[in-house]
């Protein structure tokens, strides 16, 4: 009942108060670095279908399929002088022909449409070089599976940042709404504390299913585990199953349409302003009473030249 009416003065709420914060220390740079990445990678499919779109539909109802020779003919026209590698013309109906082009050394994969011949410029160019780097960076830190591991661990930690800051929300039963908003005609140190309080109760859920799903892409077998325990069997339309779908459908923003990948991005970017109003907290509340028991003269030392006779330091809230 204490927690429920008046949490701050419960040994539950200073204990997870303390977790929180030196969790947050933590990982704080990483979850920035990570978000920031992440809402840059949310776009890789829109990048893809824009720079290496399919052949138009008309061109695929109008005219038939070239034939190697024609279609060699065709691009050897385009570029004179240049022998073609390697050719490979998909079975499928709107997928473009690939060839590799070679010429005193240099080389390069360019795309072609098999029903007009035309150039459809190159098959990675450097606007998908540059996501795919990215792409790796946020995955994998560059790192192969040691970076995914890593992120695993980072993942966990955002979970458990998660799950204190929510018990920290907590107002009591009677004050609980105040931490939904904030009052812009609060002081200044009021008003990063409920802004930092806002933003991580609006966007929780999601940020912890960025962690829960970080954990899992490294290990999924105790995830796979779990389903498997509460329903064995090797069956079509699980619930477990579908759930995980569902959780690494909302990692990467595969559902909606553009307007769900700017949300993710606007939440993605929250982390950084919560590191900001965290960061300022963490100041108050240790560094600067630190700093302060650092210069403050002592009966056994001088006191250091920087101190001014009669300095005070701010109350802290």
């Amino acid at each position: 009942m204490g927690f429920w009416k008046q949490p701050q003065k419960t040994w539950l709420r200073r204990a997870m108060f303390q977790i929180h914060l030196w969790t947050g220390v933590a990982v704080g740079l990483y979850i920035i670095f990570i978000s920031v990445t992440g809402s840059i990678v949310v776009f890789r499919r829109d990048l893809q279908l824009t720079k290496l779109g399919n052949i138009p539909a008309a061109d695929a109802d109008i005219h038939i399929v070239m034939t190697e020779e024609q279609l060699r003919a065709s691009i050897l026209k385009l570029y004179p002088g240049w022998d073609i590698a390697r050719m490979v013309i998909p079975k499928r109906k709107l997928t473009p022909a690939e060839a590799v082009l070679t010429l005193n050394g240099d080389k390069f994969q360019e795309r072609f449409n098999k029903y007009t011949g035309a150039d459809m410029g190159l098959v990675r160019p450097w606007s998908i070089r540059a996501m795919e780097w990215t792409t790796d960076l946020h995955d994998n830190l560059l790192a192969g599976e040691r970076g995914r591991k890593i992120n695993a661990l980072f993942g966990a930690l955002t979970c458990l940042l998660c799950l204190t800051g929510l018990v920290i929300w907590w107002r009591g039963s009677k004050a609980w709404y105040k931490g939904l908003y904030f009052n812009p005609t609060h002081g200044w140190k009021r008003i990063n504390f409920d802004l930092h309080a806002a933003l991580g109760l609006w966007s929780i859920w999601l940020l912890f299913i960025w962690g829960l799903t970080g954990v899992y892409f490294a290990y999924p077998e105790p995830f796979n585990a779990m389903v498997d325990y509460f329903e064995p069997g090797f069956v079509r339309g699980r619930t477990g199953d579908a759930v995980i779908a569902w959780f690494v459908r909302m990692h990467f923003g595969r559902y909606g349409g553009m307007g769900v990948r700017l949300t993710y991005v606007v939440i993605g970017l929250t982390p950084a302003v919560m590191f900001i109003t965290g960061a300022y907290m963490w100041w108050n509340r240790v560094l600067r009473r630190w700093v302060a028991d650092v210069r403050a003269p002592r009966p056994d030392r001088p006191a250091p030249a920087f101190a001014t006779a009669g300095a005070t330091i701010e109350p802290i809230d």
